[in-house]
Parts: structure tokens; C-alpha cells; sequence
């Protein structure tokens, strides 16, 4: 993902129950304040859902073309992240056609779209987007054999447009899967025929197709521990790897035919459930922190429903999410994450208390 440039903004907070809207100012802490802390159990994770089209090679291009293109069925999420570097706007976005004999219905499960002239911003829009529309199903088109449905924003000199997608494609004699044709693209004159237009050499960026685009599992805290902390979106091999099980698939590159990893899992959704013991049996008030140890960028998190969103992050520093009181009797919490495009991982989620 692209690294060159940084911004920062005022924290946004967004409830998912009602239409609440508040502000807030960002509280951050250096992260050598929540050190030492326990490693926590890494959790058993299960790839579900359907397949992840991620698209980010080439990440700056200078003319038109195709970034990615596979088939997909069903139920997939599409995920891409490329920046303008040609002196004229263009549009870019995705592009799902028709390629079959019957007429089919489409829909969307969460759409989510930025484009800002800080990357990291682009990916942190579209993923709060996506992740507030994400319960909610829209029929976007109804698609004869050989029509397309174009979901795209004009980007212009400079600016990065990155986005999240998951559709559904079934067909409109029944409930049955359906299967399209997937291009992930830039354009000034929409093509009649997306899935036609020639794909633009890859860069050193992963372009591919990945089996599952959720991840599932559960963490588990005590409150004895203390501090402690867990990884997410670990570098998937090499020695910065901490990498969670089952944490991350083979993807295969339809368009140059290759093995891939998506490094970082970008376009994957962490749900991961969250059991806290109260050892202490009494009241206790609960921290939840988010640390960029892989570099900086601006980032998305949602606990119990709410949707939070940092300022620029560096390294250095960790963000304190969010504060809430754990009964004597511990609870269940459910926390959904991703990594935002713009942004390098990992992120690493502490967990801290103190006598309420």
C-alpha cells in the first residue's frame, strides 16, 4: 500500500443504533505506557463467506485500463486501492457484467468508497462506510446477459481512490447463484464492455482472488493479566510475522497465474468475539487501545455496534479507543476490525483495567 503521505483529521464517531452522531477529541498514548503486557492466546481463526477479489497492482497507474479481473458467483467482496498519476481525471472503481445466458439480479452488502489525496484517509472512508452499511441489502441492478453494473468515483491528479464492495449475484429466475465477471478499473468514456478491456502490467503491489473474505474467532482476557495485547493483520511470514492460525489463505492472480498472499489481509473483516473473566470479581473499568506497529495510518474499529475512527496514528503511539465498566461477572463483547487500504499493518489491540 501506498506510504507517502499523512494527514490529520478529527476524530468521527458513529452509532450504529439510531442516527447518533458525536464528536470527540482523539486521546492517544505512548504506546511504551501500556508496556509490559501479556501476550494474549492467539485464537483459532476460520476463513467464512465468500470470495475476496482484492486489487492493488498496479497501485499508481497513468492511464486507462484494467487493474483486476476474475469470475466470481454468488456472494464475493471486491476490495482496491490505486492512486492517479496522470494529469487528467479518471474514473475508477468496478465493474461486475452479466456474462451469462440469463438475466440476473444484483446486489450490495455493504459499499464503501473514498477518495482523498491521503491514502490512508481514502481506505479509512470506504471501510467506515462499508462497515456502517455492511447489515443492510440493496438490490442495485437488474442485469441482462451482456449489461454491466459500474460502481466508480472520478479521481483526480494525485489522489488515491481505494474501495469495498461485497455483492451478491443470483439469478432472476429464482434464488440460485449466479455467475459474473469481475474488472476493477479506470476509464474517462464508460467501456460498453468492461470485461473486454486489457489488464495494465502488475507493479510489485498483489492483485488476486482469495477463498473466504471474512475471518472468524474468539479472544479471550482476564483481567488478572493486567496489560495485554494481541496482533492483527501480522505480516503473513518472514520474521515480523506473528500471524494469528488460520489467519491467512492462498490466493491465486487469475490474470498473470500465480500463487499470491495478501499481505496485511486487506478487504478481510475480523469479527472476532471477545470473552472477558473479572477475575477481581468487582467492577472494573476496561481500556481498549490500537497500536500501528507496522508504521502509521488512520484506522477503524467497531466495538458493540459503535464505529470508531482514529486520527493519524504513528507507530509511536497507541489510540485509546474506547472506555467502558466490566461487571463482577466479566461479559461477551464482539469487535469487528479490518486493515484500512493506505495503512500498514499490524494492528495490535491492548487491553488494560483498573479498579472502577
Amino acid at each position: 500500500m501506498l506510504k507517502r503521505k499523512i494527514a490529520v483529521s478529527v476524530m468521527l464517531m458513529l452509532g450504529l443504533a439510531g442516527a447518533s452522531l458525536s464528536f470527540a477529541t482523539q486521546v492517544t498514548v505512548p504506546v511504551s505506557s501500556l508496556q509490559p503486557a501479556v501476550h494474549l492466546e492467539k485464537p483459532q481463526l476460520t476463513g467464512v463467506g465468500g470470495k475476496l477479489l482484492l486489487s492493488d497492482s498496479p497501485e499508481t497507474f497513468s492511464t486507462t485500463g484494467a487493474f483486476y479481473r476474475d469470475k466470481a458467483e454468488g456472494d464475493f467482496r471486491v476490495f482496491w486501492h490505486h492512486q492517479n498519476a496522470a494529469n487528467q481525471t479518471f474514473n475508477v472503481g468496478v465493474a461486475v457484467t452479466n456474462t451469462s445466458a440469463e438475466p440476473i439480479k444484483l446486489y450490495t452488502k455493504g459499499s464503501g468508497l473514498g477518495t482523498n489525496v491521503y491514502v490512508d484517509v481514502a481506505g479509512q472512508t470506504a471501510l467506515a462506510d462499508f462497515m456502517r452499511t455492511q447489515s443492510t441489502t440493496n438490490l442495485v441492478a437488474n442485469l441482462k446477459p451482456g449489461e454491466s453494473y459500474y460502481l466508480a468515483a472520478p479521481t483526480d491528479y494525485d489522489i488515491t481512490n481505494s474501495g469495498i464492495v461485497q455483492f451478491a449475484a443470483l439469478s432472476a429466475l429464482g434464488e440460485s447463484t449466479a455467475l459474473v465477471t469481475v474488472t476493477v478499473l479506470s476509464y474517462d468514456v464508460k467501456p460498453v464492455h468492461p470485461e473486454q478491456i486489457a489488464v495494465l502490467p502488475e507493479d510489485s503491489h498483489t492483485r488476486g482472488t482469495f477463498p473466504h473474505f471474512d475471518r472468524i474467532g474468539l479472544l479471550k482476557y482476564d483481567t488478572s493479566l493486567g496489560n495485554a495485547y494481541i496482533r492483527i493483520d501480522s505480516a503473513a511470514y518472514g520474521q515480523w510475522s506473528d500471524a494469528l492460525p488460520g489467519e491467512y489463505e492462498d490466493g491465486w492472480d487469475a490474470v498473470d497465474s500465480k500463487s499470491v498472499i495478501n499481505n496485511g489481509n486487506y478487504g478481510v473483516m475480523y469479527h472476532l468475539g471477545t470473552e472477558i473473566v473479572n477475575s477481581y470479581h468487582h467492577p472494573r473499568q476496561m481500556s481498549l487501545y490500537l497500536n500501528p506497529s507496522g508504521g502509521y495510518g488512520h484506522y477503524v474499529v467497531k466495538w458493540n455496534k459503535e464505529i470508531f475512527q482514529s486520527d493519524y496514528m504513528t507507530w509511536e503511539n497507541a489510540w485509546n479507543i474506547t472506555n467502558f465498566k466490566l461487571n463482577p461477572n466479566g461479559g461477551l463483547f464482539k469487535a469487528e476490525m479490518s486493515l484500512t487500504g493506505g495503512a500498514a499493518g499490524p494492528q495490535v489491540v491492548y487491553f488494560t483495567n483498573q479498579p472502577k
